[in-house]
């Protein structure tokens, strides 16, 4: 997906956004050049007044130092008109138009048929395809039918395939009317821009224009700014139209998110000229509530009370926001139902490495790395976050913020378990879901890995008892540690090391060690799960036997479900099955990544999952106890 500019002869030269360069006109020779100097993956971003700016994602992300043309670049975005932002592939569909025109009168060998030419004459002269979508693709399927039988009789009569290529052109006609359908459904129809310079807090003594009037005076933006210093207006508006079920949809979020159990309200008081934001029985004046919820609320407002196919343009959202706030930020626009069924687009300059480590779960995200190459060059790269991308945001090892807890795992897919596992805890005993990056937060070790940090092997040899427990003290002093390991079954020195730290766990409040009682967390799923997973493990000509298969828990809970799970299908004379067993009896890891992926997106319930499985129950129960605790 990509925004298409178009500066050339059709548009006043004097509505080119002036972050983006100058525009100069030369009408004789139909040609529009730009002094601009904006660089997109080494290419001059403008020439001759067109460009295409991608490949846009849901959320896209303007990274760079200081000074390198990423809020400069954003408010010429934002102050482009509709018509000259089209969301195209990366040639614009008038140019695909021009070339299947070109195909279709072009021919060296033989003429179309009259009826082809008047079809594609015809369609050619609708002037909203996708208003006429349905019709249009009708009648190219019609059509289609009659050049298929037109083939079918040459065949036939053993005639040269003549009708082979209006085949294939009627397979680009209607890609190109399905292009013409998706862009008219997510084409930008509004915009919202919510600058740098902006309050939830109003006064008498600030004018509630004062903000607005700097951002027109200083940078040209006049309409669809939102500064905050309205939001008592914008809510009173609410409150008496026929749209106040936004201000519902936005009311539940903050509850859903921060005040669960308890009814909320935000209520414009006319006699202060405040916002309160009612909770339970309780009055709050919305300055007095926290700085971070404050942020949050100044920032979705606007974009949960916005129209649909809205574009979003925000400075910054991470001031002032916690990383664990920051991630709730950007959860709510990828996952939000009733946000994603408004089709809106989020366009955001940052500095925070927090959100760019939040793109890496996603595909949903894209990120524009800028770069100031000197005083009139800029440099735009489209990236995945890396060394350089941090290097430009001053980011060090140190940088990283603790959580209230920390989880200890071996691995990505013991981290994405567990994580899962809570929100199905919560959701199911109807507790306060707890938050990732505020509540706790996850350090992979990589299994024996663990020893180098302070669990060595020979550890018992190295420090007594009361060392151990001292370094253990010392981490919980920023932070409470739950260490979760797989079984393995350990003997001798490892056996001592694990039963050592059981021992510690019992009397530490901010250390817990736990292991997963089997082999691997994999072990803790429960029948159901495995027997759902396993037509992914064959090849189709085995999947009708797979519902004669039947086995329990005990069977597969202390060896590796690679080994279980080969044996089992050659004991019910499965032959035709993928190569998914590890040398060492488990899942190959690409495997355990499906398994787990399998599970997160099955819609199992927390009572499924726990089902003759108490051990699994345990575990997420204490674990959410411990996370609690204060």
């Amino acid at each position: 997906m990509y925004i298409y500019f178009n500066y050339s002869q059709r548009v006043n030269k004097d509505n080119f956004p002036n972050e983006f360069g100058k525009l100069d006109f030369d009408f004789n020779n139909e040609t529009a050049t730009s002094k601009n100097n904006y660089f997109l993956d080494n290419s001059r971003l403008f020439d001759k007044g067109k460009a295409s700016f991608g490949k846009l994602s849901l959320i896209n992300f303007f990274v760079g130092a200081n000074n390198s043309g990423k809020s400069r670049f954003l408010r010429g975005l934002f102050k482009s008109h509709n018509y000259e932002m089209l969301l195209e592939t990366k040639n614009n569909i008038s140019d695909l138009l021009i070339q299947l025109d070109a195909a279709i009168n072009y021919d060296d060998t033989e003429k179309f048929d009259k009826d082809f030419l008047n079809f594609w004459a015809n369609f050619k002269s609708q002037a909203n395809y996708a208003n006429n979508f349905e019709l249009l693709s009708n009648e190219i399927q019609d059509y289609t039918k009659k050049v298929e039988h037109s083939i079918l009789i040459e065949k036939v009569v053993g005639k040269s395939n003549k009708f082979q290529n209006q085949k294939s052109l009627l397979n680009s006609i209607y890609d190109l009317l399905e292009l013409f359908k998706y862009n008219a459904k997510h084409k930008n129809k509004h915009k919202i821009y919510i600058p740098i310079l902006r309050s939830i807090i109003s006064d008498s003594k600030l004018d509630k224009e004062s903000f607005n009037k700097i951002l027109e005076n200083k940078y040209g933006l006049k309409e669809n700014v939102f500064t905050g210093l309205k939001l008592f207006d914008d809510v009173f508006k609410l409150h008496n139209s026929e749209n106040f079920t936004k201000l519902e949809e936005f009311t539940s979020w903050i509850k859903d998110n921060f005040y669960q159990n308890k009814s909320l309200q935000l209520i414009p008081d006319m006699a202060n000229g405040n916002l309160l934001l009612k909770i339970g029985d309780e009055m709050n004046s919305i300055f007095n509530i926290g700085d971070g919820i404050q942020q949050l609320i100044l920032l979705l407002f606007p974009i949960f009370t916005s129209d649909d196919n809205t574009w979003c343009f925000i400075e910054e959202p991470e001031t002032h926001l916690h990383p664990g706030l920051q991630r709730i930020f950007i959860e709510t626009l990828l996952n939000n139902e009733y946000l994603n069924s408004k089709n809106l687009r989020y366009f955001f300059t940052t500095h925070s490495n927090h959100f760019l480590d939040l793109s890496l779960h996603t595909n949903d995200i894209s990120i524009f790395q800028f770069h100031k190459e000197n005083q009139e060059v800029f440099k735009i790269k489209n990236v995945k976050p890396n060394k350089e991308t941090l290097d430009l945001l001053g980011v060090n090892n140190s940088s990283v913020l603790i959580a209230n807890s920390s989880i200890w795992v071996e691995g990505p897919t013991d981290r994405r378990y567990i994580s899962f596992f809570l929100k199905l805890y919560c959701t199911k005993h109807n507790r306060k879901h707890l938050k990732e990056d505020i509540d706790f937060a996850f350090f992979e070790y990589g299994g024996n890995l663990i020893e180098h940090y302070l669990f060595d092997e020979d550890f018992e040899e190295l420090f007594s008892e009361e060392e151990v427990r001292d370094k253990i003290n010392s981490f919980a002093l920023s932070n409470k540690i739950y260490l979760l390991s797989d079984n393995d079954n350990p003997k001798g020195k490892k056996l001592k090391r694990r039963q050592g730290l059981e021992e510690i766990s019992k009397n530490e409040k901010h250390f817990k060690y736990q292991n997963t009682n089997y082999r691997e967390i994999e072990n803790l799923l429960p029948v159901k799960v495995i027997k759902d997973f396993l037509i992914e493990l064959i090849n189709s000509s085995e999947k009708q036997n797979i519902n004669e298969i039947s086995f329990d828990r005990k069977d597969y809970i202390s060896i590796g479900l690679g080994e279980f799970i080969t044996d089992l299908f050659e004991k019910n004379h499965i032959k035709d099955f993928k190569k998914f067993k590890d040398d060492s009896g488990t899942l190959k890891s690409s495997y355990k990544t499906k398994l787990c992926e399998f599970v997160i997106n099955g819609d199992y319930s927390y009572p499924e999952l726990i089902e003759n499985n108490e051990q699994l129950d345990n575990i997420i129960s204490d674990l959410y106890k411990f996370i609690d605790q204060k």
